[in-house]
């Protein structure tokens, strides 16, 4: 069995979604209500309490980054943006509080976010110490080209979004959710996804290229990716990105997560090799789970020592000085039958378990079997030890 239990971690993310959404929905309805906001926020007035449809904002035409129309420092306050579209445009030291984006698309140039706060975790019911309303936004069936700067994403949540050629840099993304998404040429550069949970979402190509390093804990979690094309450049394209998030939790210290991890990589990798390296890599998982399942090592073993046991019965073994074979037998001996293959199991027990013939003794061609299964034992008990003390270690 696996460190990672995913139906476990996929039902308790979902339960955490439906609970984060019914918060925001609270907040969002007693917020419009009241008004009522510390005094770090001013609402901005021609974007805060509002509902946008079918709305562009920024530039026409593609622009480079420098041209990118600017929005400094606003507070957009619990609005609605449905089939809206962004583009060449630059949100600077902006604050989004309770917003929604219902299937907008960020297009053209791109959309840029710089130091820019989606969460609001701070709470005007009193008593206020240490309570934490946790207030974010949401993008739901959105196309997502963005730059994520220095960003406070903390609780942020996409559903159903396709996220492409995306960049997201020193930001706080704890306690992230991304569900039944696409992500496509991420990049992500000394961020914090601690209690991030990406799942039912399709990755390729996610890349981390720290210059300290993206953070991870015990509660970060990536769903397994379902494959779709199941051609060879998607089974690499979803091994590598196995790869990637296992060498960030093995970077974190967390071993027994990126054990998981990569399992999932070797299993996806090996639907990319040629025959020979294919059966080397069936060969490592079935003697070993590739190092991360020592259960695989002891089916294998039980596995080998019944055939083992089946060829000491066919071709013979000698018990108390007589010559017993499945071949002398009537197969509708059932007794004799049952009895030989009996002999030659516990044979076959003794021999690789290195305990040596006791009553049964190969003889003829069952020594030279003999000698192979000796040799075959004392190897499976070493990867067998080794995997579990690997195990163990963590």
């Amino acid at each position: 069995m696996g460190y990672i239990n995913f139906k476990e971690e996929k039902y308790k993310a979902k339960n955490q979604l439906k609970n984060r959404r019914d918060n925001n929905k609270n907040l969002f309805n007693e917020l419009v209500k009241s008004r009522d906001l510390p005094n770090t926020y001013i609402p901005d007035k021609e974007y805060s309490f509002k509902e946008f449809n079918d709305k562009h904002f920024g530039g026409g035409k593609i622009l480079g980054e420098e041209e990118f129309i600017e929005i400094v420092n606003s507070d957009i306050i619990c609005s609605i943006f449905t089939n809206c579209t962004f583009g060449n445009i630059k949100f600077k030291e902006c604050s989004f509080i309770g917003c929604k984006f219902y299937e907008c698309n960020f297009e053209s140039g791109g959309v840029i976010f710089e130091n820019c706060t989606f969460l609001k975790e701070e709470s005007e019911k009193k008593p206020s110490l240490n309570r934490f309303d946790n207030f974010s936004c949401e993008f739901y069936k959105c196309n997502i080209y963005a730059k994520f700067d220095g960003c406070i994403l903390g609780y942020l949540i996409f559903d159903k979004c396709l996220i492409h050629n995306s960049f997201f840099n020193l930001s706080d993304m704890s306690s992230l959710m991304v569900i039944n998404s696409e992500f496509k040429r991420i990049r992500i550069e000394d961020c914090d996804l601690s209690g991030a949970k990406i799942i039912d979402t399709y990755i390729i190509d996610l890349d981390f290229t720290d210059k300290m390093k993206t953070k991870f804990d015990q509660k970060t979690f990536f769903d397994k990716i379902k494959f779709r094309e199941k051609n060879r450049d998607e089974y690499e394209g979803i091994y590598m990105t196995y790869e990637t998030v296992a060498d960030k939790f093995k970077e974190n210290s967390l071993n027994n997560n990126f054990g998981e991890y990569y399992y999932l990589a070797k299993k996806t990798e090996r639907k990319t090799l040629d025959f020979f390296p294919r059966i080397g890599s069936y060969l490592y998982w079935a003697t070993s789970g590739y190092g991360e399942r020592p259960i695989n090592a002891i089916v294998f073993s039980l596995i080998m020592m019944a055939i083992f046991g089946v060829l000491y019965s066919i071709f013979g073994i000698e018990v108390k000085d007589n010559f017993i074979s499945l071949v002398k037998y009537n197969i509708h001996d059932y007794n004799g039958v049952l009895d030989c293959l009996r002999q030659g199991f516990i044979l076959s027990i003794n021999l690789f378990s290195g305990v040596g013939a006791n009553e049964s003794i190969p003889v003829k061609f069952s020594e030279i079997i003999a000698s192979f299964e000796i040799m075959f034992g004392v190897i499976m008990m070493g990867i067998g030890t080794g995997v579990v003390v690997r195990k163990l270690v963590r």
